[in-house]
């Protein structure tokens, strides 16, 4: 099961999980996202996002930031460098354009992807990494 999955099985058990917050269509955000809940952006943002959560980027959406989340799922596009704790998903007519930096990855075909990936198995669950950490040499 998907985070995202998990997130909606919660909310419908009633079970005490925040609504995600939505950044609207034709709503655009510039400066830092963080928080502790997930967030679905279908307009645009532009900065930092930093979550203890799940990040959604629907078709249409521009995420141009720095990301850090526990996952990440990408409909539309991203520009910037992307570290999750969980999974990263590219989905049918993504774009991303920067390294990705998780321990799972699942692409669909039809996404684009410009930039490196580095599978990092090793981080302590829940820990969001740094998304400029140095791959740890092989011992």
């Amino acid at each position: 099961m998907t985070p995202f999955a998990k997130e909606t099985a919660r909310l419908q058990e009633g079970r005490s999980a925040a609504t995600p917050t939505v950044i609207a269509k034709e709503t655009r955000l510039t400066g830092e996202l963080s928080g502790a809940h997930g967030v679905r952006v279908e307009g645009a943002v532009k900065g930092t996002v930093v979550l203890k959560a799940p990040l959604e980027v629907a078709a249409g959406a521009t995420v141009e930031a720095e990301v850090q989340a526990t996952s990440i799922r990408v409909a539309g596009t991203v520009i910037g460098n992307i570290t999750v704790t969980d999974l990263a998903e590219l989905l049918a007519g993504s774009v991303v354009k920067g390294d990705i930096t998780a321990p799972a990855l699942h692409v669909v075909e039809g996404a684009r992807l410009e930039g490196r990936v580095h599978m990092q198995t090793d981080r302590a669950a829940g820990a969001v990494p740094k998304p400029h950490d140095e791959p740890e040499k092989p011992r």
